[in-house]
């Protein structure tokens, strides 16, 4: 007894040394949470019940339980005010996309049985923080969860991203990998991987410098990666790697692709789509900000004489040329833009002699000048006859198609997407892209945007 005292004795007296020199500051954290022991459920608690528990006998653990965190590192607790937010999303871009590919039951029957939510990061030895870990296929643990915010896609795409990794390994955990996915990249795994570039990752064939710890873990970033980038992002980084780099990152998409099929009976393709249209409600993808190699889109493909809904203005000037090239011999078929790299793209139409049996391009290089906050595009030509041509079509034709050709160059456009016209996704392979004139945006010439 006597010990005890003097113990806490001397505890009250180091306090209140410490207390005589602190410096007042805002804590970001719930110390009311520690040890304590709830009777009665709060509004958080329903809320978990029913959208986790009840639905998938899932369990939120949000009040710190020390125990349920790494040993001898400093982690904050949560806010629980931050747990509702988080946890929608983990509802609304986790879940909801695996219930639509893979069926109601899906994420019912294979889950983790419960999440940990943590406040700060987990900082290592190595430099890196941990954002995210996996238990056994029975326990998440997500971290930074008093900096989440659910209005910004750069916060959620940071959380879901971690689940997406850890749900990969549990998934593994019940259908091992293709065991040929650990040769695609053999030799470039590295355990020291923070102190490689990502340009080697990429090169290595390696979607991100973590991807290089192990197979498993690469296999985890690869599938995770997918489905966070989208597939217009995730094509564009690939395109823009090495040769060899390039052609491993398109191996191990379709391992990953056929492992969801074959594992899972789940489309991977449909799942990434599910999972990019969540994030678009989020925060809507801007056209302008994804075109141009190892950006996103690289053309604009338009066939304005069959595509419904192409502007007045634009239709007559377009019928026009058609009228010209007919008159004189051709068919006038449609045109590509090619957004080749910055503020460069190459036009070019497609023509054929009267039979159809012949075709013909005819290429112009335009400056395409974009404004990064308004997305107004500015284009100049350059030349009617690039010098990486050898035939003069474009000249040939020029004073046939100069009402189009005046179009572009003598106007400036608004890009974006033309869905409140022709409704249909965004912010994927194939959406459609439209050029608005800004002096009246009912003038406009639209196409599908690829890769």
């Amino acid at each position: 007894m006597k010990k005890v005292f003097q113990f806490g004795f001397f505890a009250l007296f180091m306090l209140s040394i410490l207390a005589s020199c602190k410096k007042e500051g805002a804590l970001n954290a719930n110390l009311d949470v520690i040890d304590k022991n709830v009777v009665a459920k709060t509004a958080t608690d329903t809320w978990l019940d029913q959208n986790f528990l009840t639905p998938y006998n899932i369990e939120t653990k949000y009040r710190f339980d020390r125990f349920e965190l790494a040993l001898g590192k400093n982690i904050t607790p949560p806010m629980e005010s931050q747990v509702i937010p988080a946890m929608e999303m983990v509802r609304d871009v986790w879940i909801k996309p695996y219930e639509a590919a893979g069926g109601a039951d899906f994420i019912k029957k294979l889950s983790p049985k419960q999440f940990v939510l943590a406040g700060s990061a987990e900082y290592n030895s190595n430099g890196s923080i941990t954002l995210g870990s996996a238990e056994g296929g029975r326990k998440i643990v997500l971290y930074v969860i008093n900096s989440f915010d659910k209005t910004s896609l750069a916060s959620v795409k940071q959380m879901i991203q971690v689940i997406q990794h850890e749900y990969t390994h549990i998934l593994n955990q019940t259908v091992d990998i293709q065991p040929d996915y650990q040769t695609i990249s053999r030799g470039g795994y590295e355990a020291n991987w923070t102190q490689r570039p990502l340009s080697e990752a990429y090169q290595l064939g390696f979607i991100t410098q973590y991807a290089r710890v192990s197979p498993l873990e690469d296999f985890a970033e690869q599938s995770s990666n997918m489905l966070m980038l989208g597939r217009v992002q995730y094509n564009a980084i690939v395109a823009a790697a090495p040769a060899d780099g390039q052609a491993k990152l398109k191996k191990k998409e379709s391992y990953v692709v056929e492992y969801f099929k074959t594992a899972f009976n789940i489309d991977f393709y449909q799942l990434q789509t599910e999972v990019q249209n969540a994030l678009n409600k989020i925060s809507a993808p801007v056209l302008h900000k994804m075109i141009g190699p190892s950006i996103g889109y690289t053309t604009l493909y338009s066939n304005p004489s069959v595509d419904p809904n192409q502007s007045a203005e634009f239709l007559t000037n377009w019928n026009a040329a058609k009228t010209l090239m007919q008159t004189n011999g051709f068919i006038l078929k449609d045109f590509t833009m090619t957004f080749k790299a910055a503020n460069a793209m190459t036009l070019r139409y497609s023509f054929t002699n009267a039979a159809g049996t012949t075709t013909y391009f005819a290429d112009a290089d335009y400056s395409m000048v974009v404004n990064a906050t308004t997305g107004v595009a500015t284009l100049t030509l350059l030349a009617i006859q690039p010098t990486t041509t050898t035939y003069s079509n474009m000249t040939f034709i020029n004073n046939w198609v100069v009402g189009v050709n005046n179009y572009f160059k003598t106007n400036t456009f608004r890009i974006g997407w033309i869905n409140q016209i022709i409704p249909g996704q965004i912010g994927v392979v194939g959406s459609l892209g439209a050029f608005y004139k800004t002096t009246n945006n009912a003038s406009y010439f639209y196409g599908v945007m690829g890769q």
